[in-house]
């Protein structure tokens, strides 16, 4: 599985650095500069190996107002603290009804059946309530059948080789990851 392996975090983590610079290099609204504020994470479901490209989020705080600007990520989905790829991947393979080898695979990450119902709930109601969302699937047609979400957005974007359907649904979701992107969804901007 993709979403357990080091050299794919490596990878979200190169990612999560480039939006971290283009965030520093736009300033605060206010105008002033950016120092770096990054906190520690303790991601869950992530092996060993892959932990230590998981162990910190990118965050700023502004040297004149002191708000904190925390750029979008695909390494995490909002506060949550499982990593986002195994969000996606158990959610997906859950929702579909994945292949017997596919769902003891995810057994072995153990994942709670009481954390799974929750993010099945928040694919079906809280994710399609989202600004986001509401704007986001006008790109999908025909539309996405929201009660098997995840798993009918990674089909979307399978033919988006490379880098893989769920790096790209990571980066699609990645506005969803910081409040200050969201509010510039929200504004539309």
């Amino acid at each position: 599985m993709r979403a357990n392996d080091p050299n794919f975090y490596q990878l979200l983590l190169r990612i999560d650095q480039d939006y971290a610079d283009q965030t520093r290099e736009q300033g605060c609204l206010c105008g002033g500069v950016l120092h770096s504020a990054r906190y520690p994470r303790k991601p869950r479901g992530v092996s060993h190996e892959a932990r230590y490209h998981c162990d910190f989020r990118y965050s700023f705080c502004c040297a004149d107002c002191r708000r904190r600007t925390t750029p979008v990520s695909v390494r995490f989905l909002g506060r949550r603290v499982y990593v986002g790829a195994i969000m996606v991947a158990v959610s997906a393979t859950r929702a579909s009804a994945g292949s017997a080898a596919a769902m003891r695979q995810l057994d072995d990450l153990g994942v709670p059946p009481a954390t799974i119902a929750r993010w099945r709930d928040w694919w079906t109601t809280d994710f399609v309530s989202t600004p986001f969302w509401t704007l986001g699937r006008a790109a999908f047609m025909p539309p996405i059948d929201t009660a098997l979400a995840p798993a009918s957005l990674l089909e979307r974007f399978v033919a988006r080789r490379p880098p893989g359907p769920l790096l790209s649904l990571l980066q699609w979701l990645s506005p969803l990851t910081s409040a200050s992107a969201m509010g510039a969804v929200r504004d539309g901007r």
